[in-house]
């Protein structure tokens, strides 16, 4: 019995990676995909996280997010939120709103990539279990083990990018699970 389960415990992580490289394949054109200045200039004010009107009534638009169908580009959207706080405001409030835009959407990927890959919601890494940790592509119970014990020894996980510093979780590693885990 405990053979059995073992096996049907690996053939649903084979096939949650299986689905995960074909979303990667199927949305890595996509994702890798440079914007220029002219599709930007096309796209509509509603691609892009504020607009902000000069004194002189020229039109600033900061931070596109969104394709010409509307439809969130998540290449763009890490890009936007990596490059928030170098936008030069207007208005100090326009940061916090376009912020909490980016971050909504965000959190809209990461529940969907969750599901995806079935989970029920992202993991908060500070608060999961081993066993929900072993859920997520690449760890195994020595790799959640890890993580746990990184939390305990340094109060709790403050982004997702530490995860790098736990023992044996490499770039790829990271990558794969970075948008299925919070720290919420």
């Amino acid at each position: 019995m405990k053979q059995k389960d073992m096996l049907i415990k690996s053939l649903k992580r084979c096939s949650l990676v299986i689905a995960g490289i074909f979303l990667l394949f199927a949305a890595s054109s996509a994702l890798a995909e440079e914007w220029s200045q002219r599709y930007i200039e096309s796209l509509p004010d509603s691609a892009f996280a504020a607009i902000e009107i000069t004194k002189d009534g020229k039109k600033i638009r900061h931070l596109p997010h969104h394709n010409h169908v509307g439809e969130v580009d998540i290449y763009h959207l890490k890009s936007a939120l990596s490059r928030i706080h170098q936008v030069k405001w207007i208005d100090p409030a326009n940061f916090t709103k376009a912020k909490a835009h980016l971050e909504q959407h965000y959190l809209d990927y990461k529940q969907k990539r969750a599901k995806a890959f079935g989970l029920k919601s992202t993991v908060n890494i500070n608060k999961a279990s081993a066993k929900e940790l072993m859920q997520l592509p690449h760890i195994g119970e020595k790799r959640a083990q890890n993580i746990i014990e990184y939390r305990k020894t340094h109060g709790g996980f403050k982004s997702v990018g530490e995860l790098r510093r736990v023992p044996s979780i490499g770039p790829k590693i990271l990558k794969d699970v970075e948008g299925l885990v919070t720290v919420e």
